[in-house]
């Protein structure tokens, strides 16, 4: 005789004989996904936080100003050097 084997998704209630789904069992979550999204919001602050300093650094009046004296001291030179010759 042949034995047929019941299906794992149904479950047979006793003395009724009705059939029940069984529940499929939750995924579960690893702290694997929690820490990889954390580290990914914490790298994205991190750069955040780097590019507002360099961008206020660049921005900063000393900065500035010292860009523009490079800037004079070029002129200077190319005078000079035409002056000069």
């Amino acid at each position: 005789m042949k034995q047929t084997k019941q299906q794992l998704t149904s479950k047979v209630v006793p003395f009724t004989g009705e059939f029940y789904p069984v529940p499929d069992p939750e995924p579960i979550t690893t702290s694997g996904n929690n820490l990889a999204a954390f580290l990914v919001i914490i790298a994205a602050a991190l750069v955040a936080g780097l590019s507002l300093g360099a961008m206020s650094t660049y921005q900063s009046a000393d900065q500035v100003q010292l860009r523009e004296m490079k800037a004079q001291s070029q002129q200077l030179e190319k005078v000079k050097s035409q002056v000069c010759k």
